[in-house]
């Protein structure tokens, strides 16, 4: 079989790949500032984790016991981890593009609920 007989694998664009991923993870985050009410500190401050809010359940699961600052560092090192994980998935398959967004939509909107939750309380 030759090379040219094969299929070309056809890889998405990280032009394309960076921005779905990206706004897959973070738009489920928009009430924060998109939602009425008083910008407060406390606002500011959910506003400043915005970043790390992917990595807000595993906070709460495993870094309850850590200071603030410690259990903010490990959710940006899981968020990141995290990102760049799905960032790699997408852009193997074009049809790996697709699934790993909506999958990727669907956990954020429902890790984003749990947070609301939290601001909330």
């Amino acid at each position: 079989m030759s090379d040219r007989s094969r299929k070309s694998v056809r890889r998405p664009s990280l032009k394309i790949v960076i921005p779905v991923i990206l706004f897959c993870t973070y738009y489920p985050y928009s009430w924060l500032i998109l939602s009425k009410g008083v910008w407060t500190s406390y606002r500011w401050t959910w506003i400043k984790m915005w970043p790390a809010l992917p990595g807000l359940l595993p906070r709460a699961a495993w870094f309850h016991d850590l200071s603030d600052g410690r259990a903010l560092a490990g959710m940006y090192l899981i968020s990141i981890l995290f990102v760049a994980l799905m960032l790699y998935l997408a852009s193997i398959r074009n049809w790996m593009l697709v699934i790993v967004a909506v999958l990727l939509f669907v956990l954020s909107a429902v890790n984003s609920m749990i947070a609301y939750a939290f601001y909330r309380a």
